[in-house]
């Protein structure tokens, strides 16, 4: 047969069949330019296998997953936040978000459970963002598989899982507003926000079932219009929250799951403090707004106050 040379996007597969059968004929005394053309592999990669002692294997960088919190906060990252994307045989996972903390976690997370040197972080300027990429074709493939494969190890350690969603996008939610005309002070958690009903009732079901938390889904509306060379673009998708409203189960999600990310379980601890503290009328309302301010998009710590 003719000698077909081996290209990139060529699977793994046949290399590993082409190897084996090369050892086999190798045994046999074949010649190298016998197996060449028996396998159809070409005599440099042949004597790079029988002479050199390469394996095939050795430029592929093969996953084998561990049950691990590691783990599944960075399969609840992916399926908040995360991408992946493919060129030619490069699998690249990556994550590009506003927060460098979070960026940062994510790279150190992602290199533990990949036995790595934690991933670099960089900034684009131009989307004022800050991105890591991870490049290994087995651990994307096992994440891609999606929430049926991977749903025993996300049994295992549920609360990784839960923290890497909750990193992803949302936070406490506290409202200070008035209920028949008197203030009232509310925390909430919104674990996640999602136009996928399958990944917020699956959420759902984990919190449920593992970690016995109740959370209820709530139509948060349509996306906000985006411009796209110069055309607005409006979404016909629907948004939906996955929200904890009961204290009680609020209180044990800071316990047994909380944030990650510093700012926002500092936020977490704070609302129940005052909560606990202070009631949700009144009081709780000034308690609250002597040290926490409504930003842009949500409340942040004053400056200068104790």
């Amino acid at each position: 047969m003719d000698i077909q040379e081996l290209t990139p996007i060529q699977s793994f597969g046949r290399r590993i069949r082409a190897y084996d059968k090369a050892t086999r004929l190798a045994k046999e005394g074949r010649p190298v330019t016998e197996i060449s053309k028996e396998t159809g592999t070409p005599d440099a990669t042949i004597r790079g296998w029988l002479v050199n002692g390469r394996k095939p294997w050795t430029r592929y960088e093969l996953f084998k997953p561990t049950y691990s919190d590691q783990l599944t906060y960075v399969i609840g990252v992916y399926m908040g936040d995360g991408s992946i994307s493919r060129w030619r045989n490069r699998f690249l996972l990556r994550l590009d978000v506003k927060d460098k903390e979070f960026a940062d976690k994510f790279s150190s997370t992602c290199a533990h459970v990949l036995g790595r040197k934690p991933y670099s972080v960089r900034h684009v300027r131009d989307r004022d963002t800050y991105e890591t990429i991870i490049s290994n074709a087995s651990f994307c493939k096992f994440l891609n598989r999606g929430l049926t494969h991977l749903d025993r190890y996300v049994r295992e350690h549920p609360s990784g899982f839960v923290r890497g969603l909750a990193d992803s996008d949302e936070c406490p939610t506290v409202t200070t507003t008035k209920k028949r005309g008197k203030p009232w002070f509310f925390v909430q958690v919104v674990v996640a926000t999602s136009k996928s009903i399958r990944l917020l009732s699956y959420t759902r079901t984990i919190l449920r079932e593992c970690l016995g938390l109740k959370a209820t889904l709530v139509y948060k509306g349509k996306p906000r219009p985006s411009v796209f060379k110069n055309k607005l673009l409006r979404s016909r998708k629907r948004v939906f929250d996955l929200r904890i409203s009961r204290f009680g189960d609020v209180k044990r999600f800071s316990r047994v799951v909380g944030f990650e990310l510093a700012r926002k379980q500092e936020k977490l601890a704070a609302a129940i403090f005052v909560r606990e503290g202070f009631g949700s009328g009144q009081d709780a309302v000034k308690e609250w707004t002597r040290r926490w301010e409504h930003g842009t998009t949500e409340w942040i710590l004053k400056k200068g106050v104790d």
